[in-house]
């Protein structure tokens, strides 16, 4: 049986509009040519605005909590809610247990830097200023709904290419949607199946339920249809949706394991949310659908790398040691030459050793078997007995691997630490990479994504010089008593004196 990894638009039950990939696996032993894309239209709330929306003029430069790019009267709209669902459906009649709709908490006009609709306009935080690629936590929906019911909140993205940007759409997230007889409530009411009058065949998680726990990176997470769906069905059909790293890549950055089945393997090899969607064919041909979050997490920071090219040029990780801001590298000789200890890079963070110097040492414990063994090396790290850290999942060179992205981890980082992060180019040629940063399992950066793209990334080639390098941006980890990481803030990096622009330099080791 022959799989076809198949890229898709996002269309699910309260599916909002997303950047990521969506694959779905097609078990029908097609050739290639038979490999369908689907090409229906998301939900965009964004395109749902109800009344204008004015910014009148006005300073507000400062990007503390709370600051807009308009002053004290960031926007003046109708406070009509863009996301007003309608009635729940008749009740024919029947006896329906009373509940009471919880409020929307519409207000008349927007409040930054909490990341949600305040008033209810189809778009979070849409007038507020921003640090271009940084990302905070969102929600597409009547901010009393957030964490209601199927409602989830999802990411943004700042964009722009100046010393201040503007939130983008809210995506990841599910927003309340038309209630369906699932068991869910699926408008995030308060009320699961108001005004339905059904039994449902099939129930959806929500947030929390205990069918949809965490995952990890590289380990196996079961998704059991049973669990949802207990009668006789036709087939079943599992979609998953990655995160950025999925929009460049030639592959998924995870399987799908026993495909066109009732209960299928979810592996992925990257933190971060991933919407998962179960489509149930009865035995009466009746369509069952249910949308869901599965939230992976990566303890501590984790720093991914990906580009465009990635089958074709090799791009190359580097993170600083946060003890010193050394030189990157000895000299200009090249990385294969010249490369040293002040950075976790692909010659002493991967299993086997590839540099003249020891492995990466920045004085942390080194991490258990469980938290790299079934990785990339995990045969390499069992036979060590222990996981680095930090350490280099796989490099991307091309040889080792290729179309993959990379992604190292520092698994117990301290309170207050600076990690720099750094791009090389070892092939030299044209690449667009991004990089993207995860804090306690939450995506808190996506630098380098479009539209806002690295205009030029070219140098020469890593056999004769360090060629072109960008430095990426700096990250200061929140920690909390217990060694947890909670959160982390993220400084997209400029050349000295600039306020904006990308840091990209040729020949220069310097930190």
């Amino acid at each position: 049986m022959r799989r076809w990894w198949v890229l898709a638009a996002c269309l699910a039950l309260s599916c909002t509009a997303n950047n990521g990939a969506v694959f779905f696996l097609d078990d029908d032993g097609g050739e290639a040519g038979d490999a369908r894309v689907d090409s229906r239209t998301p939900t965009d709330a964004t395109s749902a605005v109800d009344g204008p929306v004015t910014v009148p003029d006005g300073g507000g430069t400062d990007l503390g909590a709370g600051t807009d790019l308009g002053g004290d009267s960031a926007v003046t709209a109708d406070v009509t809610s863009v996301y007003d669902t309608g009635t729940s459906g008749a009740t024919d009649g029947c006896a329906v247990a009373a509940c009471t709709p919880r409020p929307t908490g519409c207000a008349p006009r927007e409040t930054c830097g909490n990341g949600l609709d305040d008033d209810c306009n189809g778009m979070a935080d849409d007038v507020c200023a921003c640090v271009p690629g940084t990302v905070q936590d969102c929600f597409l929906g009547p901010p009393a709904r957030q964490r209601v019911g199927a409602c989830q909140g999802g990411t943004q993205r700042c964009e722009g290419t100046g010393e201040f940007g503007r939130w983008g759409a809210c995506q990841g997230g599910i927003s309340p949607g038309a209630e369906v007889c699932n068991g869910l409530d699926d408008d995030c009411d308060g009320c699961a199946d108001n005004g339905l009058c059904c039994t449902p065949a099939i129930t959806c998680p929500a947030p929390g339920d205990p069918r949809i726990p965490d995952g990890q990176p590289f380990a196996n997470y079961p998704l059991r249809g049973g669990l949802f769906y207990t009668g006789a069905a036709r087939s079943w059909n599992w979609r998953v949706e990655g995160g950025p790293c999925d929009t460049l890549l030639p592959r998924p950055t995870f399987e799908l394991l026993g495909v066109g089945g009732r209960d299928v393997i979810f592996r992925p090899t990257l933190s971060g949310d991933y919407r998962v969607t179960l489509t149930v064919v009865t035995s009466t041909g009746e369509r069952l659908t249910c949308t869901w979050i599965v939230h992976i997490v990566g303890p501590g920071l984790r720093v991914e790398l990906c580009w465009d090219t990635s089958t074709t040029v090799d791009l190359d990780l580097y993170v600083h040691d946060p003890r010193n801001t050394r030189p990157w590298f000895d000299d200009t000789s090249g990385p294969n030459t010249s490369v040293n200890d002040n950075s976790c890079n692909w010659s002493n963070c991967e299993a086997v050793l590839r540099g003249t110097g020891l492995r990466s040492n920045w004085g942390y414990r080194t991490s258990p078997l469980s938290a790299c063994e079934n990785g990339p090396h995990g045969a390499d790290w069992r036979a060590l007995g222990v996981c680095g850290n930090p350490r280099l999942d796989i490099d991307n060179n091309l040889s080792k691997a290729t179309g993959v992205p990379e992604n190292l981890n520092v698994d117990t980082p301290r309170n207050g630490e600076r990690f720099r992060v750094m791009v090389q180019n070892f092939t030299g040629t044209a690449a667009r990479p991004i990089v993207n940063v995860y804090c306690g399992g939450h995506l808190r950066a996506t630098v380098g994504g479009a539209p806002d793209t690295l205009p030029d990334f070219t140098g020469r080639p890593g056999s004769v010089s360090i060629g072109a390098m960008w430095r990426a941006v700096d990250v200061v980890t929140n920690v909390d008593a217990t060694g947890t990481t909670t959160d982390c803030a993220v400084t997209p990096l400029h050349a000295p004196g600039a306020t904006s622009g990308f840091w990209v330099t040729r020949e220069d080791p310097s930190y």
